[in-house]
């Protein structure tokens, strides 16, 4: 049936499409001019085909952010002037019946008003070979109550033993079926601009954003910080409005900007509950349903008002300041689904909600000169604030985290935090030839964390952070064929105040965002065109990020890469463009394995890990005019190469002068890699000046090798097995996931469409 309405949606739109055709253009065709209908000027154009598609492609990957399904595809767009009055108009509709298809229109009169109205949907899917254990209704999730028993008995009795995990894997694979992850968007948007006064306008606008679908969700049972998980496919249904309201107002030498933005965000679900499979009914005990919150509904405002005036010197001051109000009053939903274990959606105080309060503030003025020919001054400040005023909230003796049914405690955290930059830059144009440009820059980070190193012994601290950064470019022309240009910054950050924990935290671990950092970066530019035919380019960077006070976490970073690009023409009925570009990305990181979670643990078990991210990008492109304004080829090719490699190690097995056995083992992992592969030849044939016919072909194979995801299924502990000289990994056996990949695939599409312009 699905298929059906499919077909029947898609012969339905392309009968509009050629009714379209037939009304607009006959009109048009009747006229000498093809253009004249009822008093209005009136051009566009209708396209009207069909794709077809083969092969391997049932991947989500094909199919990611795009409808490939097979079946109709066109375009319609018109234009229009009223002929005695300066009326406008202008309609487009893309794809009607697929799931990425757009429609927009534009009403008004020049000088003074204008409508816009549209809508668009973006698809984008998962994984189209998810399959979930459960039966859905609405946000809730459930198991077969028949054999509720018979499942909780399985996962719990039986996980240690290849017979035992046999049997959990039957269990699932009985209760398995298909569901698709993936969602739609959709845009609608309506806006209106008047110009009552050359230089005053007023604008309004409205829309709405809609998300509709599935995505996955893990979600941790049992009280455990390792599992076992259950993977859901919970059900998306989301709503944004947004609405904006501003004011210009420009003279000659200065101007005023106003404007207003909310934000209304609404979800559909405020959770899902889920049965659990290791549970067969709740207890005082264990629970046999868990729930989970969704985000919840909130609402921003934006206030900002922008100013720009003239001043003496050639001079000018822009100034902006906005301010944001986020708020967040959803209801406290129970900690746990059991119904035999004290729930209470309320915190200490009686309150039921959170009344969630933050405030942004922004503030930028930037000041440009321009006291004599050749050099220019620019000075600028920004300061930026995070107020958060949520209240305190404490939940104690009715908290039950994790899915557990031990009672326990919470309180919430937050944080403030200020940042403020300012800067100067200087350009000099000494000769013709030569542009020079320096610049300064000061960034200051004020932060206030609350609970920000942990929930276990962490203390709320203040502390900083400020930055010197220096820059320097230089574009040079020596001949009118040549451009090369070079550009490098120097930062150095300092932290400040920023205390770890001995007991709960490492020595000299600090999140890459906060911690000591010295950065490099320099880009380089040249262009040649020599010829008028032939214009290549070459360009390069690297950057480097170091953390010297760092003994774990990020320790460095660095990136380079090399980019060539030819346009050529060799003769007038061939034009060839091609393009090369690498970029490499390398992380150097350390951590340690703590036995039984005491710091700071031994230097025989730290890890060392070293990755490194390549990838390669090719393009070659050729447009052939074979018979010059009748019929042109356009071919294409690109491949992408990407690979990631993983270094291991342990870096102090003989710490303290004896030899120990690191209870982490580093090994390196086997390489990830991943390449697509798309070739594409069009042929356009002009069979008249306004009727043309587009037929293509295009080819895109995609490979993967990813030992981490490529064996995904819904059960997984055939994969686990017992730790070296430890206990069997029983919590990974008892989760259940959706087996969501993305395979390789290999598809051929075919195209043809028809182009009338009127």
């Amino acid at each position: 049936m699905g298929q059906a309405r499919r077909w029947a949606s898609v012969a339905l739109s392309g009968l509009v499409a050629a009714s379209l055709c037939l009304v607009i253009s006959g009109p048009a065709l009747a006229g000498e001019a093809g253009t004249d209908v009822l008093g209005w000027d009136v051009s566009g154009s209708v396209e009207a085909g069909g794709i077809y598609s083969f092969g391997e492609r049932g991947s989500s990957k094909f199919n990611q952010y795009q409808d490939m399904d097979n079946g109709f595809v066109g375009e319609l767009s018109l234009r229009g002037e009223k002929k005695d009055q300066p009326y406008f108009f202008e309609l487009g509709a893309k794809n009607p019946a697929r799931d990425d298809q757009s429609y927009e229109g534009e009403f008004g009169r020049y000088g003074l008003f204008r409508l816009d109205l549209g809508w668009d949907r973006t698809p984008h899917v998962l994984s189209n070979s998810a399959q979930t254990i459960y039966q859905q209704n609405g946000d809730t999730f459930s198991l077969p109550s028949s054999n509720r028993a018979a499942i909780a008995t399985t996962f719990t009795t039986t996980p240690t033993t290849v017979a035992g995990r046999a049997a959990i894997s039957a269990q699932i694979n009985g209760l398995l079926r298909p569901v698709d992850l993936g969602f739609n968007t959709d845009v609608g948007k309506a806006g209106f601009k008047y110009t009552p006064l050359e230089d005053l306008r007023f604008d309004i606008e409205y829309q709405n954003i809609r998300r509709e679908g599935k995505r996955p969700l893990g979600a941790q049972m049992a009280g455990s910080t390792s599992g076992p998980i259950q993977e859901l496919a919970v059900p998306i249904e989301n709503y944004t409005n947004e609405v904006k309201v501003g004011g210009e107002y420009a003279r000659a030498n200065w101007g005023l900007q106003f404007g207003y933005t909310g934000s209304f965000f609404h979800n559909q679900y405020t959770g899902y509950t889920w049965d659990t499979p290791t549970v067969a009914a709740n207890t005082g005990s264990a629970n046999a349903t868990e729930r989970v919150s969704a985000a919840p509904d909130n609402s921003a405002h934006t206030f900002n008002v922008t100013g720009t005036t003239a001043l003496p010197l050639r001079t000018r001051l822009n100034g902006t300041f906005a301010y944001t109000m986020l708020r967040q009053d959803e209801t406290f939903l129970y900690s746990t689904a059991n119904p035999l274990l004290t729930r209470t959606n309320a915190d200490d105080s009686g309150n039921t909600s959170p009344d969630a309060k933050a405030n942004l503030v922004l503030g930028n003025i930037v000041l440009t000169s321009r006291p004599i020919n050749n050099v220019t001054a620019t000075a600028r400040y920004r300061y930026f604030e995070y107020q958060n005023d949520t209240p305190f909230h404490a939940f104690t003796n009715d908290v039950y985290v994790g899915g557990g049914t031990s009672v326990g405690s919470a309180t919430t955290k937050k944080e403030r935090y200020t940042k403020q930059n300012a800067g100067f830059d200087l350009g000099w144009h000494p000769m013709s030839m030569l542009n020079l440009k320096a610049g300064y820059e000061f960034e200051h980070w004020s932060r206030a964390d609350f609970g920000e190193l942990g929930d276990t012994g962490a203390t709320d601290q203040n502390f900083s952070n400020h930055e010197h950064i220096g820059k320097f470019s230089a574009d040079a022309t020596p001949v009118d064929w040549f451009l090369g240009r070079l550009t490098y910054t120097y930062g150095y950050r300092k932290i400040y105040g920023y205390n770890t924990n001995p007991s709960t935290d490492l020595a000299g671990s600090i999140k890459y965002n906060y911690a000591d950092r010295r950065r490099h970066r320099v880009d380089a530019l040249f262009q040649f065109s020599p010829w008028e035919t032939f214009a290549p380019s070459v360009s390069a960077g690297y950057a480097i990020d170091d953390f010297p006070n760092n003994q774990f976490g990020l320790l460095k970073n660095d990136y380079w890469t090399v980019g060539v690009n030819l346009d050529w023409r060799p003769v007038k009925w061939l034009t060839f463009t091609a393009d090369y570009t690498y970029e490499q990305y390398n992380y150097d990181m350390m951590s340690r394995y703590l036995v039984g979670g005491t710091y700071p643990g031994f230097p025989y078990n730290n890890w060392k890990s070293n990755s490194k991210d390549e990838f390669h990008n090719v393009g070659v492109n050729a447009l052939v005019d074979v018979v010059p304004k009748r019929f042109d080829v356009t071919l294409g090719y690109a491949v992408t190469f990407g690979y990631t490699t993983f270094d291991n190690s342990n870096p102090n097995l003989n710490a303290g002068g004896t030899t120990s056995v690191p209870q982490a083992v580093a090994y390196s992992w086997d390489k990830v890699s991943n390449i697509l592969q798309t070739f594409k030849i069009v042929g356009r044939y002009r069979l008249t000046e306004k009727l043309s016919l587009r037929g293509g072909f295009a080819y895109e194979r995609y490979t993967e090798n990813n030992w981490a995801i490529d064996p995904m299924a819904p059960f997984m502990g055939n994969y686990d097995t017992d730790r070296p000289g430890g206990s069997p990994i029983t919590a990974g056996v008892q989760s259940v996931w959706l087996g969501a990949t993305q395979p390789n695939y290999e598809a051929y599409t075919l195209g043809c469409i028809v182009r009338y312009d009127f």
